[in-house]
């Protein structure tokens, strides 16, 4: 789960804002390169390194695919309840402890979003292989949604049919961004295996009691976060603004309004280099009035997780919720009711 705010961390413990520069490296060691494969348990990938899999099937025929990577000191099996609402409409659900979390190994590592987003490819791959025919999705939730954006972006033609980013965070631009960047950069480098907690914001990242009850107890989510993995989230999600210009294929971009997790500016920049909405692909945009960031699993999580489905089985067409045009209007998040809004208003809800 994403936890964009612990850069607040960072400055509280930085006197002086430094420049610095690091690059978004590789804790992973070396392997021989292997050909990836899949079991029941686990990805092997192309270095050798072994990440559980979770995986939710229908019962009937499977109707589209989603290879879903999960947030910040989370891990795969936090899709259970979505995959579960998705498998009745005929979508099979996978998802991978990411390097570094879960039961992946090393936890609590970082070894760079460039690793992780071949990791995501390699099991899109060997999905295609074995599934010819049916559509496949990228599925990002949070700091997995920048890694959705990097594998999107270097994704050979025709191995996916469109990227889902729930709660994307993507990194903002403009001075403030890059003084923060710098500090992380700079404190990583002075004291990388120091860790910080989780700070607290005004509005939690779910509204469910029960979710917030495994967030706090679950002994396989990290509570405590690395400096130099800290630092290599912030290079990702930089990386992923970056990269999403290169992005071709149908996404929808889920964002909720109580959201106080991820940088709204970063949101912004992502939607300025996507596939603009009018295009072939197109982008959309679903706002949720009072959404938390863990959209798919607060109180009204249904609402999202169902919109989801219908745009996997139909992309382009309107959401069940309404969100889609909802974003288009905004009337709860400008005070210009029947007017659409601008990538800067976006930039600016609270």
């Amino acid at each position: 789960m994403v936890r964009v705010w612990m850069i607040a961390a960072v400055i509280t413990m930085v006197g002086t804002l430094l420049a610095a520069c690091r690059s978004d490296g590789s804790g992973s060691a070396a392997h021989s390169a292997v050909r990836p494969t899949l079991d029941a348990q686990a990805l092997t990938a192309e270095d050798g390194v072994r990440l559980p899999v979770h995986a939710w099937k229908p019962d009937g025929e499977v109707r589209a695919i989603a290879v879903v990577a999960h947030g910040m000191n989370d891990y795969g099996a936090s899709f259970a309840p979505p995959a579960r609402r998705w498998a009745l409409s005929g979508i099979a659900t996978y998802a991978i402890d990411q390097r570094g979390f879960g039961r992946a190994a090393e936890r609590g590592r970082w070894y760079g979003g460039d690793r992780m987003a071949d990791d995501l490819l390699a099991l899109a791959r060997l999905l295609r292989e074995g599934n010819p025919g049916t559509p496949l999705f990228l599925l990002g939730e949070s700091m997995g949604a920048a890694v959705a954006v990097l594998a999107a972006g270097r994704a050979e033609p025709g191995l996916l049919d469109g990227l889902v980013l729930s709660a994307p965070a993507i990194w903002g631009s403009g001075p403030r961004a890059e003084v923060t960047y710098a500090a992380a950069m700079a404190l990583s480098a002075v004291a990388p295996s120091a860790t910080v907690p989780p700070l607290s914001v005004n509005n939690p990242s779910t509204d469910d009691p029960d979710v917030l009850k495994r967030l706090r107890e679950d002994t396989l989510i990290i509570h405590r976060t690395r400096l130099d993995t800290l630092a290599g989230i912030v290079a990702l999600m930089r990386s992923a603004r970056q990269k999403a210009a290169s992005v071709r294929l149908p996404t929808l971009v889920l964002l909720g309004d109580l959201d106080g997790h991820v940088p709204r500016d970063g949101v912004a920049a992502l939607l300025r280099r996507l596939p603009p909405p009018d295009g072939a692909p197109g982008t959309t945009l679903a706002l949720y009035e009072r959404g938390r960031h863990l959209l798919m699993r607060s109180l009204n999580g249904d609402r999202v997780t169902d919109d989801v489905a219908a745009w996997m089985l139909a992309p382009g067409r309107p959401l069940p919720s309404g969100a889609d045009a909802r974003a288009k209007g905004c009337p709860a998040l400008v005070r210009a009711p029947g007017r659409g809004c601008s990538l800067d208003q976006v930039a600016g809800m609270r």
